[in-house]
């Protein structure tokens, strides 16, 4: 189109283009001055109700005359297409100018308070802009900040969307909570988009970012950003609590509207005129943020009876130093992918994003322990500290409260008083039941089901020793709602409620315990389908504890998956591998979300990624064999998922693969196995419903789903979106019994 004559227009150059229109700078030739011509793109023009929409809300902004807001002058159609006429400013956009460096204070609050004012003057005329961002905020010469596309943005399809076109449209990044969840928005969700630039500006970086849409979905849901106090230490205390008031995620949290936004900008401005404003403390740049890695302490006695002990050192300093929210700590999964093994410095810190490594050994004899510890540089591989600490066992402790602080110390990692209590804060005082209780999490952490009964033993003979150690109800919680998981053979009914009697003792003794929540949230999730109340627990588990990486894991795989929000699933499933990057338990979340999106190419690759990590993690051949299936491919379904060794439903999945495979027979054959193997007390019937859903037989099928219901099979929490399962869908019977689990639509 360069040259061509459109209307009165003249066009000079192409200045852009995205996925709702093409822009071009041209000549008006009667006015002689220099305009913007926009136009909308291919598939835009093909779709008439939104051309509608496209002249209805251009006409809208049209009504907008102020110094702060890009002018319309006109709208018009050539050859059948629409196209906008808009005042051409002369200079760079806001993100421009925050990529090419920091931004003054003054700058930010002069910037803040035009652009506030021009969303005033638009909001008085009932137009919300929808899609406030840097981008979209030009800056001429002499400083003046006006808002570009404005009435337009409802309808602008390019930048990230979270659902189909016409429900949630905008950038995703900038978007309010209301806007991301496809809710009608008000004047609100321009005041939060606005925050995000005011911190964006500050920090030079968004609130809510990441390399998956999901996550920045997920977090502008669940989570709150960095303070800006550990970003730039110059912010004034004002300025930080005006950000925070934009960016509440309740609407009716946030400023009302934007007069009362702009009135805090401009006497915080003023303030500044006459360096009258309080500074924050200095703070410090993630990029620079402390973090570490305690690699598992080496057992000098080379037996298993002390191995569980050095273990649980390495674990309880971890969980100390995991308090402090200024200090980042790779997470204990992810540490002990490198135990029995001599990578060096550089590699831990490049696989686990750590600036320090805490190394050091355990050797007991009799009473007597000596536990030897080194703190080094990622960096130059230099000793930052190290201590040798020769003591009787009951000192075991005051020894782990001398190592976190000497951490702490050696790091300049400053603590606040409550921050020392909780880094120092014990559960028991018995050696004996501190012992007990090692042993059981070094079994928990096996995962095999004759690991994890050694582990509830453990854990009992703990509690005996001291019947208010809170993390060992916490512990046995865990144990007997994962025997139920990994093994139908027992009966949810009798071991569930157990789990849920075992949480509730450990909140009864500390109230303040994520392990605890996360526990009595897996009971609810897996047992009573109270998908609300385990979503609540999951979410104050990691409320009280941001770097548990499990209850993140937890909520993705079972309360969201379980529900079908499967985008807020894989957010969250990939923020719990953020924290714990190269655990396979954690690591399996993405592979078996995808799954449950019908994504089974990326489920494939994403499990073949897992069993790179650990080649005997048996749920990452499951869904690598489940995908296969799905996609057809049934001989490398069933290599896959005979693989997965420890996991006795696994039958039940190979035998919906014979089903559609054209082998009934060999579904007949582990149907048959199925019922020889299973106690009198006990039949795994979800095991048994999938291979008569294989197998074409309904009816059956729906009889052995209410009998999986009869017996709260924890398998049921998936039932929602199990695509070996879709031929029932269209079954009166498939509604009553989502409406029996709680998720009937």
């Amino acid at each position: 189109m360069i040259g061509q004559n459109i209307s009165h227009y003249k066009i000079l150059e192409k200045i852009g283009e995205g996925g709702m229109g093409i822009v071009y700078k041209a000549l008006d030739s009667k006015l002689k001055r220099t305009v913007v011509l926009k136009f909308s793109s291919n598939n835009f023009k093909q779709n008439s109700e939104a051309q509608q929409r496209f002249i209805h809300e251009a006409q809208a902004a049209e009504a907008l005359n102020y110094p702060n807001i890009c002018t319309i002058y006109e709208i018009d159609v050539a050859e059948g297409q629409p196209f906008i006429s808009m005042e051409y400013i002369k200079g760079q956009s806001l993100e421009e100018k925050i990529k090419a460096g920091p931004l003054k204070l003054d700058e930010i609050l002069n910037i803040a308070i035009q652009v506030a004012q021009g969303l005033e003057e638009a909001h008085d005329k009932s137009v919300i802009h929808r899609d406030i961002k840097s981008a979209n905020i030009m800056l001429t010469a002499k400083g003046s900040a006006k808002i570009m596309d404005f009435g337009l943005a409802q309808l602008s399809l390019g930048g990230s969307m979270l659902t189909k076109e016409g429900t949630t449209l905008g950038t995703l990044a900038y978007m309010a909570p209301e806007q991301a969840r496809g809710e009608k928005v008000d004047q609100r969700a321009d005041i939060w988009a606005l925050g995000v630039v005011l911190y964006e500006m500050i920090s030079g970086l968004l609130p809510f970012c990441s390399d998956h849409d999901q996550m920045i979905a997920y977090a502008i849901l669940q989570e709150d950003p960095a303070p800006l106090t550990t970003l730039r230490k110059e912010v004034p205390l004002e300025l930080e609590r005006i950000v925070e008031k934009t960016l509440a995620k309740n609407p009716d949290q946030r400023y009302q509207n934007v007069t009362d936004l702009l009135v805090d900008l401009r006497l915080l401005h003023e303030d500044y005129k006459t360096n009258s404003f309080k500074f924050s403390p200095s703070g410090q740049n993630e990029k620079n943020q402390p973090s570490i890695a305690i690699m598992p302490f080496i057992n000098m006695n080379r037996d298993e009876e002390n191995e569980f002990f050095s273990d649980g050192i390495t674990e309880d300093i971890i969980t100390a130093l995991s308090k402090l929210k200024r200090l980042r700590v790779a997470a204990r999964s992810s540490a002990f992918q490198f135990k029995n093994k001599t990578p060096e410095l550089r590699e831990i810190g490049q696989r686990l994003k750590v600036n320090s490594v805490l190394m050091g050994s355990v050797r007991r004899a009799g009473k007597r322990l000596r536990i030897t510890v080194q703190l080094c540089s990622i960096m130059d591989g230099y000793e930052i500290w190290s201590e040798r600490y020769d003591r009787v066992s009951e000192d075991i402790f005051d020894i782990q409260d001398e190592i976190s602080q000497a951490v702490v110390n050696a790091l300049k990692v400053k603590l606040l008083e409550n921050q020392k209590k909780q880094m120092a804060k014990r559960y028991t005082e018995n050696v004996e039941a501190y012992n007990l209780y090692l042993k059981g999490r070094f079994y928990w952490n096996k995962r095999a089901p004759d690991a994890i009964k050694k582990a509830k033993d453990s854990f009992k003979q703990a509690l005996i020793k001291d019947p208010n150690y809170a993390l060992a109800h916490s512990g046995l919680a865990d144990c007997y709602a994962a025997l139920v998981l990994s093994n139908e053979i027992l009966p949810p009914k009798q071991i569930m409620p157990e789990s849920r009697r075992a949480a509730l003792k450990a909140l009864e003794i500390d109230s303040t315990l994520a392990e605890a929540y996360a526990s009595l949230a897996f009971g609810k999730v897996l047992y009573d389908w109270d998908w609300k109340g385990a979503e609540n627990d999951l979410k104050r588990a990691t409320d009280l504890n941001p770097a548990y990486a499990s209850a993140f894991f937890w909520q993705a795989i079972f309360v969201l998956v379980g529900t079908g929000r499967t985008i807020e699933a894989e957010a969250a499933a990939r923020r719990a591998i953020e924290i714990d990057p190269i655990s396979p338990t954690i690591n399996i979340g993405p592979p078996l979300v995808l799954f449950f999106q019908r994504e089974y190419q990326r489920a494939i690759e994403e499990s073949k990624k897992v069993i790179e990590l650990d080649p005997d993690y048996p749920y990452a051949h499951l869904f690598l064999g489940r995908s296969y299936i799905q996609q057809g491919e049934y001989e490398k379904g069933f290599a896959s998922i005979d693989k997965a060794k420890l996991l006795t439903f696994r039958e039940g999945h190979l035998g919906y693969g014979y089903a559609v495979s054209d082998r009934p027979e060999d579904a007949q054959k582990l149907l048959t196995e199925l019922a020889e193997k299973s106690r009198p007390e006990h039949i795994a019937a979800y095991q048994i419903a999938l291979i008569y859903s294989g197998l074409g037989e309904n009816d059956r099928a729906f009889e052995w789903l209410e009998k999986a219901c009869e017996q709260h099979s924890p398998q049921l929490v998936w039932l929602k979106l199990s695509p070996e399962f879709e031929p029932l869908h269209s079954d009166l019977r498939w509604n009553k019994l989502l409406t029996r689990l709680g998720l009937s639509e």
